[in-house]
Parts: structure tokens; C-alpha cells; sequence
């Protein structure tokens, strides 16, 4: 599978985290939802992910990997932070979930999550593993994109 590709109407990109490099600008400004893939990433640079997600108006965050609970714990916190402070959140509610299983957790961003708010055009994944769970995601996502093409 390519980095971008459409899985059920929905534009898919993987995009790696890297302090070295300008992955903000490789994210959507509406209508997006984000997995972050989290292992062993210090919290100062998954703060930093969060805030930034959020000020590009984020909808829907899914988060996967062995710290997925805490970053999905995180997100949240940020969002009740902000709400209580009335600091900026997009003008629709954002909806975080976490999954302990990388390809059920996929499936779910692509065909199982919804908002009323908005529609959901664009699923980024982005990978704060440097790059170790690259090839893991790319594994789920083409055996659902088979999965699917095959019901269809």
C-alpha cells in the first residue's frame, strides 16, 4: 500500500512524527481524524503532538501502541484543560478512543468511526515510533484493504 491511498471514501495518509521534520504541515485543517501510534514516546513530545492536533481542528483521535491508554488519558485531559479554561477547541466536539489491537483499531477509524458534527474525509496515522511500527501499520491496512475488496 502506498502512504495515501482511499479506503472507504476516506483519504488515508501515514505520517511519520519526527522532530527533524515538518510533519504538522502534512496534516489536514477540517474534517480529519488522527491515529497516533504510541510505544515509548517521552510526554513532552506527545503534549506537543496533542496540542498541535487539536489546533488543526482534529475531530476524531484513535490511539494505538503500547502507550495508547495513556496518550488516549492525555488527549482527553487536554481537551477538559482547554473546555475549563476556554482556550481554543474546534467547534465541534473531538471523539478519542484507544485499542489495544493495531488492525482492529484501524478498522475502526476507517469504517466504524463517525461524528454527527462532521464527516470524517481524511484518516491520518501518525506514527510517533520513528518509524518501528511503520511497516506493522502498512500490514493492517493493506490485509483490511484485501478484506474489504473481497465483501465488495
Amino acid at each position: 500500500m502506498k502512504l495515501e491511498e482511499v479506503l472507504n471514501n476516506r483519504k488515508v495518509k501515514l505520517v511519520e512524527y519526527s522532530t527533524e521534520k515538518n510533519w504538522l504541515n502534512q496534516l489536514p485543517n477540517k474534517d480529519w481524524l488522527c491515529i497516533l501510534v504510541v510505544n515509548d514516546k517521552p510526554r513532552r513530545y506527545i503534549d506537543e503532538v496533542i496540542t498541535k492536533i487539536i489546533l488543526k481542528d482534529v475531530g476524531y483521535v484513535c490511539t494505538l501502541g503500547i502507550q495508547a491508554e495513556l496518550v488516549h488519558d492525555l488527549v482527553d485531559e487536554e481537551i477538559s484543560f482547554r473546555n475549563a479554561e476556554q482556550t481554543y477547541l474546534p467547534n465541534h466536539t473531538i471523539i478519542t478512543t484507544w485499542h489495544n489491537n493495531f488492525e482492529d483499531g484501524i478498522w475502526f477509524a476507517l469504517f466504524a468511526a463517525n461524528s454527527e458534527e462532521f464527516k470524517i474525509e481524511e484518516v491520518v496515522i501518525l506514527d510517533m515510533t520513528d518509524g518501528r511500527e511503520t511497516q506493522r501499520v502498512k500490514a493492517c491496512l493493506e490485509k483490511i484493504k484485501t478484506e474489504e475488496s473481497e465483501i465488495e
